[in-house]
C-alpha cells in the first residue's frame, strides 16, 4: 500500500507574480476530503493564476515540496517585503521565520555556503523592511522572540543592530554588513559542547572558559566561509571585548574595537537581558538599559548605548 501524502498549508500571499515555482501547489476540493493540483512544479505564476489565487481559500504543498517552498520564500524575500498588500506585521513574521530556518541550517552545518547566501537574503529583507516604512522598525522589534535560544538570539541581535544602524543613517551596504555580522556573531557556538550551550543555570569556571572560545571559533568559521570584510569579521570576533580591555578573546581596548563590534556587543547584552531563560525572568527594557548604564559603563560603549536608547525612545 502506498503511503498517503501529507499536506502542509502555505500562505498564498507569498507567491509572487512572475516567479517560477519549483514545487507543486494544491487546493482542497469543496468537501475538503481530497487535494487537487492547483499549480504544477516549474509553473510561472502569471497574472491569470494570481487572479485565481484570490478565489482560493487555502493552498497546500506536500511534505516533499515544503523545503522548496521555504527556499522560494527566501529567494524572493525582498519582493515579498515590497508587496504593499502584505501587512507590516506579516512581513516581519515571514522574515523572522525564514531567518530561524536558515540559522538552524547554518548551526547544523557551519560550512554551508547555501545557508550563508540565504542568510544574506534575509538580512537584506530586514533592511528593505526597515528602510521602506518607518513603522516596519516597530514591527521588526515587536516580533523578536522573548525566550532565549542561541538561534533566535542571533536573529534578535541582527534586528536590533539593523534598526540602530538605520536610525544612525548607515548606507545600505554598511547595514548589510552590520546585519550579517550580528546574525553570525554566535556561529562559533556551533563548536561548543551542546550541554554547555543549553545548561540550565550558571556555567562553572571551566565551562565558561570553553564558552569564551565561541568568538574566535566564529571568526574562523567566517573566514572558512569566505567572508573577508573586516567589519563583519570584527563584529563576530570582538563582540565580547570591553572598553577597559578586560574582554575576550583578544583583550583589546576601546580604540581597537570596531564600531560594528561595539554595536553588536550592545545589542547582544540588551537581548540577553530582556529575554527569558529557564533560570531567570527577563528584565524590562527600562531595567535592562538602566543596568547597562550603571554597571557596564567600562564594558560597553556608552555612546552606542545612548544611541540605542534614543532609537528605542523615538520608535515608541
Amino acid at each position: 500500500m502506498s503511503k498517503k501524502k501529507k499536506f502542509i498549508s502555505i500562505d498564498k500571499r507569498l507567491l509572487t507574480e512572475g516567479k517560477t515555482l519549483n514545487f507543486e501547489v494544491y487546493e482542497s476540493n469543496e468537501s475538503k476530503s481530497a487535494m487537487t493540483l492547483f499549480l504544477q512544479s516549474d509553473s510561472v505564476l502569471d497574472g491569470t493564476a494570481k487572479i485565481q489565487l484570490r478565489e482560493v481559500e487555502q493552498l497546500y504543498v506536500d511534505e516533499m515540496g515544503y523545503e522548496a517552498y521555504e527556499k522560494y520564500i527566501t529567494q524572493h524575500i525582498q519582493t515579498i517585503v515590497k508587496d504593499p498588500e502584505l501587512p507590516l506585521d506579516d512581513k516581519a513574521a515571514v522574515l523572522y521565520e525564514s531567518a530561524a530556518r536558515i540559522l538552524d541550517k547554518l548551526f547544523q552545518d557551519p560550512e554551508s555556503l547555501e545557508a550563508l547566501q540565504e542568510s544574506k537574503e534575509v538580512v537584506n529583507g530586514f533592511i528593505e523592511a526597515a528602510l521602506s516604512d518607518p513603522g516596519a522598525v516597530q514591527s521588526l522589534m515587536k516580533i523578536t522572540a522573548h525566550d532565549y535560544y542561541t538561534h533566535t538570539h542571533s536573529i534578535n541581535v541582527s534586528i536590533y543592530a539593523i534598526c540602530l544602524g538605520t536610525y544612525l543613517g548607515f548606507s545600505e551596504t554598511a547595514l548589510s554588513d552590520l546585519g550579517m555580522s550580528a546574525l553570525l556573531h554566535d556561529i562559533g557556538k556551533s563548536q561548543i559542547d551542546y550541554d554547555i550551550i543549553n545548561k540550565n543555570g550558571a556555567l562553572s569556571d571551566e565551562e565558561f572558559a570553553q564558552m569564551k572560545n565561541h568568538a574566535a571559533f566564529g571568526y574562523d568559521i567566517a573566514l572558512h566561509l569566505g567572508i573577508t570584510d573586516r567589519g563583519i569579521l570584527s563584529g563576530i570576533r570582538h563582540h565580547h571585548e570591553k572598553m577597559d580591555g578586560h574582554g575576550y578573546p583578544d583583550g583589546i581596548e576601546k580604540k581597537n574595537i570596531s564600531r560594528f563590534a561595539r554595536i553588536v556587543g550592545v545589542c547582544d547584552v540588551f537581548d540577553a537581558l530582556t529575554t527569558k531563560r529557564s533560570y531567570k525572568d527577563p528584565f524590562s527594557s527600562f531595567d535592562a538599559l538602566a543596568l547597562m548604564k550603571k554597571r557596564m559603563d567600562t564594558h560597553l560603549d556608552m555612546d552606542v548605548v545612548d544611541q540605542f536608547i534614543m532609537m528605542l525612545r523615538d520608535r515608541e
